[in-house]
């Protein structure tokens, strides 16, 4: 049992999910005579990263601490966190570091996402466009997961600290670089892991989107912006 719990420790505290309709209303919302396709995917994107990572952070913080075994016998469970994050400073630590990781990964996914698609054979039937968008968001999915894998890193040891003090970004770095004995390659321990979940659970999301979207509103090649 106790095994058990220990496993499951973090699965309470969620996952905030707003990309997908956080971006459409925010390209919507963004002047067409202001801006061109590519500077709306771009500043959409950025939008939809900062209100991720505002409303996202916290979440993110509790549930690295339940997942650090340093903490097993202090923190019972996500209820107890607020007894331990006092400020709100300690609950958005890693915040400059989730807003880098939210707008790079967010940007290249809505940028490349429909060149890369427009890339393969065209679907003649929703079996094949399934296929064709489970591709496209397997390989970006892949790619920005290996790209932003060491900010995650630096992001996961800011977020495992209790202390009141907040460490800077470079101070981070340095602590992360002290730990892994200055070898870049070990910074990237897990990236393969990190990639194969990305590959399944990005072609699954980017799939089932485009599937909703064609049976509630059917593609429009017209369509002026990035989708």
């Amino acid at each position: 049992k106790q095994w058990y719990q220990r496993r499951v420790r973090g699965n309470k505290s969620g996952q905030v999910c707003l990309m997908w309709g956080l971006y459409e209303t925010y390209y919507q919302k963004l002047p067409a005579s202001v801006c061109n396709p590519t500077h709306r995917t771009i500043l959409a994107s950025c939008l939809t990263g900062v209100s991720e990572a505002m409303l996202g952070t916290p979440f993110e913080r509790g549930q690295s601490l339940l997942l650090t075994p340093a903490f097993h016998g202090k923190i019972k469970n996500t209820f107890d966190l607020r007894h331990h994050l006092t400020s709100i400073s300690m609950w958005y630590r890693g915040l400059s570091l989730i807003l880098i990781r939210n707008c790079t990964t967010n940007s290249l996914f809505f940028l490349l996402r429909s060149p890369l698609r427009d890339l393969l054979p065209p679907g003649s039937s929703r079996q094949t466009c399934f296929l064709n968008d489970f591709i496209c968001g397997a390989m970006l999915g892949g790619l920005n997961s290996s790209l932003i894998y060491p900010v995650n890193v630096v992001k996961s040891y800011q977020q495992k600290q209790m202390t009141r003090q907040n460490q800077s970004l470079i101070s981070s770095c340095k602590a992360v670089l002290i730990e892994r004995n200055y070898k870049i390659r070990s910074i990237y321990y897990g990236v393969q892991l990190n990639f194969t979940r990305a590959l399944i659970t990005w072609g699954i999301i980017n799939a089932t989107y485009e599937f909703c979207m064609s049976v509630l509103q059917p593609r429009d090649n017209s369509e002026d912006y990035v989708r």
